[in-house]
């Protein structure tokens, strides 16, 4: 029994057909892989499957109950929403009970008609709420995302705060927190970093569900899928086998195509030339030998199939750069900090011309705020940096912010690029596969992998001789990742890349460098495995650098005061945290007074349940406080001394 049957699915748009005939199954517990070039309706499918795309034939069910979760690539967020909450829309069925459940109490209290029916309904969303976690759900919540790396006051702060890494991690909890039984997942290693693409490709070995997985992280579909789709030409295929496997079965499936192609052509130019033969000796019997050949001829070509074509592909190459100085970018203990926040501190490189850098590290270490630096975005608030002679930088950024969403990709390229010529510009866009009307269409109507090609195609145009690029595979289709790499090979300029992607690593770094927040740990050694290692060494911290002693007494004093603030912060979120706790208490306390009045016995049940929980948070609350203030009498006592 398949978790998912597709069967001649079709969509169309009004000027071409984006895919028909695509059909499918996935089985319980598949990990199934889904790749093809931008364009070609992944994302699409994608959201046919959730019910948020029409389609224009075919037809796609699951069991009935099935459960589904989906994670996009691109997600539309709220500034508004925390980081919890947004977390915690995983329960939504949860919280619209309580809702529910909260309108019902409140139109008792007014005593509204209706009474009975309230009160039989109130028991059926009691009921539903004690069964499904609604006491526990929270705590889940809260627990998933702490074991994700996100710390308490983490919890509180904006989503849109976040790095794209981070966002990229909270998106799955929210997601494996539903407890899909199919989860989908678009491109969900995009701005991940080492540790939470180990954690993903753990959890999903793990996963007792199926999943349906759109990427272009070759590494991680080798890592952790058991079945491969690629979507190519309208059409789908696949085979059992993660990527490298589906790629060499795909090879060894075109030779034999194309032998066999190649055959069935000697054959039918052999038949030809018996029908021409028989057509100069010109006599009745030829004609009826000939009519006999050319059946034969058409027989063939009725089972002819050409040999698969790949889809087109991005083609470019970066212009000869212009040359520098040896010394091409100098860190010198460089920092940074956001108020009280410290990202980074005692940054120090040298990059020299022709040198390719690929800059690794957690999310949130700084990687994205260090390039904004070189770029004069940012300022940083310790040390300097300096760039050589003759530098002209290119940035290619994580997001696509500095697109303008109204602008069309022609208008975009040409208010960049004003000395170009108009067909110049649009036969590079042709370039980057914008045929036709496709240079008129918005950016805002553009998909994440079309407007990165539009960002790439203006980092080529820009003439840069030393390209600052931050995961740029992101959104790029397998085969115009590959495109890119090969142009970054040719490339004579300098690179430095922050990237994730193992394959672009170990096909371009000539020094592979590991971020962290006291320091750069650069890799020398050779090793089968350059991830594994370098994710060991990444929990490791690198030995303080020696500084003067009056230097080491201004950091103690500093740091000193940094840990009173923040003591001093955990004791009052703390308390704050016991008050709230205190006022729920009071308030379950209260309604429970109230069942018992009513004699509503599933309602008295549950309140008890509510308050013995809020009792024993409320006792461990307390242990913690005093911990706190513990801890910060000792650094005040430290500090008088």
């Amino acid at each position: 029994m398949s978790v998912l049957h597709v069967e001649n699915l079709k969509k169309s748009f009004a000027d071409r057909t984006l895919f028909s005939d695509v059909s499918f199954e996935i089985r319980p517990g598949e990990r199934v892989g889904l790749i093809g070039v931008n364009g070609t309706g992944k994302t699409t499918l994608m959201r046919i499957l959730m019910g948020q795309e029409t389609f224009d034939g075919g037809t796609f069910g699951m069991p009935q109950g099935t459960k589904l979760s989906y994670v996009e690539q691109i997600p539309a967020l709220s500034g508004d929403v925390d980081l919890y909450r947004f977390t915690l829309e995983a329960f939504r069925p949860l919280l619209d009970l309580e809702a529910e459940e909260a309108r019902i109490l409140e139109k008792l209290e007014r005593n509204e008609g209706e009474r009975d029916r309230l009160i039989k309904r109130q028991a059926v969303v009691v009921d539903t709420l004690s069964r499904e976690g609604g006491t526990t759900f929270r705590a889940l919540t809260r627990s998933a995302l702490l074991g994700l790396g996100f710390s308490e006051d983490d919890l509180s702060r904006p989503v849109t705060s976040f790095s794209g890494g981070q966002i990229s991690k909270a998106m799955l909890a929210r997601a494996i927190l539903s407890k899909a039984d199919l989860l989908l997942l678009d491109e969900p290693t995009n701005n991940l970093d080492i540790a939470a693409i180990r954690w993903l490709t753990e959890y999903l070995r793990q996963f007792k569900g199926a999943v349906l997985v759109v990427s272009h992280d070759r590494a991680f579909l080798d890592d952790t899928v058991t079945r491969m789709l690629e979507l190519q030409h309208g059409r789908i295929r696949g085979t059992d086998g993660n990527y490298t496997r589906y790629m060499e079965l795909k090879m060894t499936a075109r030779e034999l195509e194309k032998k066999i192609w190649l055959k069935k052509q000697k054959e039918i130019r052999r038949i030809e030339g018996i029908i021409e033969q028989q057509k100069r000796w010109n006599q009745e019997r030829n004609y009826v030998t000939i009519a006999s050949k050319q059946h034969q001829i058409d027989r063939i070509k009725e089972d002819m199939v050409d040999p698969e074509r790949d889809e087109k592909s991005i083609a470019f190459r970066f212009p000869t750069p212009a040359p520098t100085g040896s010394e091409v970018i100098e860190l010198k203990d460089l920092g940074m900090a956001f108020g009280e926040h410290r990202i980074f501190s005692h940054i120090d490189c040298m990059i020299r011309a022709g040198q390719c850098v690929c800059l690794i590290g957690a999310n949130g270490c700084g990687k994205t705020t260090l390039l904004k630096i070189l770029t004069g975005q940012e300022r940083p608030t310790e040390g300097t940096y300096k760039l050589g002679a003759g530098v002209r930088l290119g940035y290619y950024a994580q997001n696509t912010y500095d697109l303008h969403d109204e602008k069309t990709a022609i208008g975009e390229l040409y208010d960049t690029f004003p000395h170009m010529e108009y067909n110049r510009l649009r036969g590079y866009l042709g370039m980057f596969l914008f045929k036709n009307d496709d240079i008129d269409k918005r950016i805002g109507t553009l998909s994440g992998g079309e407007k990165a090609r539009i960002r790439l195609l203006k980092l080529v145009l820009s003439g840069a001789n030393v390209l600052l690029l931050d995961e740029p595979t992101n959104h790029l289709d397998i085969a115009s990742a590959e495109v890119l790499e090969s142009a970054l090979e040719q490339f004579t300029g300098t690179v430095l890349i922050v990237t994730h992607d193992r394959y672009m690593v170990e096909r371009l770094a000539d020094r592979v460098i590991l971020m962290t927040p006291d320091g750069l740990v650069e890799q020398r050694d050779e090793t089968d495995d350059l991830f594994e290692k370098l994710y060991a060494r990444s929990t490791e911290r690198p030995k303080p650098k020696e500084k003067p002693e009056t230097d080491n007494a201004y950091l103690r004093k500093k740091e000193q005061k940094q840990l009173r603030v923040k003591a001093r912060q955990e004791v009052s979120r703390i308390e704050r945290l016991i008050a709230e706790n205190e006022a729920a208490k009071r308030d379950a306390e209260t309604a429970l007074l109230a069942a018992q009045t009513e004699n509503d016995y599933r309602r008295m049940q549950q309140l008890y349940e509510t308050v013995s929980a809020l009792e024993t948070e409320e006792a461990a609350l307390y242990d913690r406080l005093e911990d706190a203030e513990a801890a910060l009498s000792a650094l005040e006592t430290e500090e008088e001394a």
